[in-house]
């Protein structure tokens, strides 16, 4: 047998054997329908779930929409098929409004995560008591006990919500929630269809297949309709074709999974990141404290009397989410990127990123850096704020790069979703060749009105040797190194991300993966001697490799 063929057997082989076991156990039944068919009737509820939870996964996963969760939604949708698809919007509206509600009655408390969980289970509870009550004195159909479960993912759904209202403000979170609810419709109404659903319950040798349909779609779909949307004008532009564009399934499939270890994804933090880099002399951001709990509290009481600069930052944040920017003391208290805060506000907002507020469960770790003084070479560009460099590294080269550049609206931060402009750079020579803002083309600053075409980043053969170092000293083998330029110390890496986003192909107005294949038949040919000098030179050549 061809040593492929091994592999292959080797690497698919388990779901083989269980699809075989469906397939076996899906005859058996056939053959004594008529005995099991009671049975399989009495059962249309997990049948239901089956075809719910397949549409959501198509709706997330083909055609691209951003909601809460997929097993969630389906159990919601479930809860309309029995509430009815009136009662069980004014159900999920209740909710929603009680969770809100309850999260800024006890936002001053900083109750920890698992409290504030069981308070909103607990009045989420009483609501549907209430309108239990309500029902019975009107005379409407009341609710069977097995409305419990959709009832407490329906409160799950409102949390975490709230808790992305928290972190990032309205915008993103209440799309989500929109298409959350398109979501939980669109599988309210295939499931409710008897005439589809009944078939698949009497013929058993049908189940099996829904199991190869989701591993069809899981693994064979490269771009979700949303995706050549999001990306027409960088395949439009620049000619690029579009398997050239590295989606969110390609990136997910090709290059995280086979090149991140799953077990160093659970345990790289920020703290741990700069463990590592530091270990190898990568330069970073100086760390006055690491706050491992609620009782190192103190040591952040003691420490704000000493310092008038600084930065506060979760371990496990995303996206700029739970950072607070200190600037400087005014009027007795510090000026912040929050507003003016006293010592207090500071150390509550501390509690909060310890308890798990931004996405470390129900618990957290706090990082205490020193703040950065922007290089006035990329300062002069913008209005306020610290800009940064993202760098796409892989197997040790530079693929792709941008600039993020804070405006007003993105107050200060270099994220682009909250409004930041990025910037795409040459490899090759560092300079920017192409700028987006809100996804449009634009040639200036929106605050200044510097120029930004042509702009060359400075020092920008140490920023690739630092940030390819970087993702190499982290153990990730595909890897997004922000580096930022102190006025003092220079280049510095602040973060290194192990799930770096996709606009960055927007921002240069071309596609990641041509270069992604491009590094993966370099490495397999054998070590480089200087793999930023070599991806340089590959950029020039368009990124195509000899034989």
């Amino acid at each position: 047998m061809p040593v492929t063929r091994k592999v292959w057997l080797a690497h698919h082989g388990p779901f083989l054997l269980l699809v075989g076991f469906l397939f076996a156990l899906a005859f058996y039944v056939d053959l004594y329908l008529d005995a099991f068919t009671y049975i399989l009737l009495n059962s249309r509820l997990f049948f239901q779930i089956f075809v719910g939870i397949t549409v959501i996964a198509v709706l997330r996963n083909v055609v691209g929409i951003r909601g809460f969760g997929t097993f969630g939604p389906a159990i919601v949708a479930l809860a309309f098929l029995q509430a009815g698809l009136l009662y069980g919007t004014i159900l999920l509206a209740n909710i929603l409004a009680i969770v809100i509600a309850t999260r800024e009655l006890v936002r001053r408390e900083v109750v920890q995560r698992d409290h504030r969980i069981a308070i909103l289970v607990i009045l989420v509870g009483l609501s549907v008591v209430l309108l239990e009550i309500l029902a019975e004195y009107f005379h409407y159909p009341r609710l069977d006990y097995s409305f419990l479960f959709p009832i407490l993912i329906l409160a799950w759904t409102a949390e975490r919500y709230v808790e992305s209202v928290d972190r990032v403000g309205w915008g993103g979170p209440s799309r989500q929630l929109l298409w959350t609810f398109v979501a939980i419709l669109t599988a309210y109404a295939v499931m409710s269809q008897t005439w589809l659903v009944d078939p698949i319950i009497l013929n058993p040798l049908s189940w099996p297949f829904l199991v190869l349909l989701n591993w069809f779609l899981g693994t064979r779909v490269r771009f979700r309709l949303s995706e050549r949307w999001r990306f027409r004008g960088t395949i439009r532009d620049s000619g690029t074709p579009p398997e050239g564009v590295l989606t969110m399934n390609v990136r997910n499939r090709d290059f995280i999974s086979k090149y991140n270890d799953g077990r160093l994804l659970s345990t790289l933090t920020k703290d741990r990141v700069k463990e590592l880099l530091q270990s190898h002399g990568v330069s970073t951001p100086t760390t006055h404290l690491v706050l491992k709990g609620l009782e190192d509290l103190r040591r952040l009481e003691g420490f704000l009397p000493t310092m008038d600069r600084f930065v506060l930052k979760p371990a496990s944040g995303h996206g700029g989410e739970g950072i607070l920017v200190v600037l400087g003391r005014r009027d007795g208290g510090f000026d912040t990127s929050n507003g003016p805060m006293g010592s207090a506000d500071i150390v509550a907002h501390a509690r909060y990123v310890l308890t798990g507020g931004f996405g470390g469960g129900s618990s957290d770790r706090l990082l205490v850096e020193a703040l950065v003084t922007p290089d006035p070479a990329l300062g002069k560009l913008v209005s306020e704020g610290l800009s940064d460099v993202r760098v796409i590294a892989f197997l040790g080269f530079p693929v792709m790069a941008m600039a993020r550049l804070p405006t007003r609206e993105s107050k200060g931060r270099a994220n682009i979703h909250a409004g930041a402009v990025a910037c795409g750079i040459e490899i090759a020579t560092g300079r920017i060749v192409r700028a987006t803002w809100h996804g449009r083309a634009v040639k200036t600053h929106p605050d200044t009105g510097s120029p930004l075409l042509d702009v060359p980043i400075p020092q920008w053969s140490e920023v690739l040797e630092i940030a390819t170092q970087a993702q190499v000293c982290s153990g990730l083998g595909y890897a997004g190194v922000d580096v930022v330029f102190d006025a003092a110390g220079g280049p510095m890496v602040l973060e290194v991300n192990r799930r770096p986003g996709l606009e960055i192909q927007n921002a240069n107005g071309a596609g990641l993966l041509g270069r992604l294949r491009a590094v993966e038949r370099l490495h397999a040919r054998g070590a480089v001697a200087d793999p930023v000098r070599t991806a340089m030179d590959l950029d020039v050549a368009m990124w195509e490799v000899s034989a």
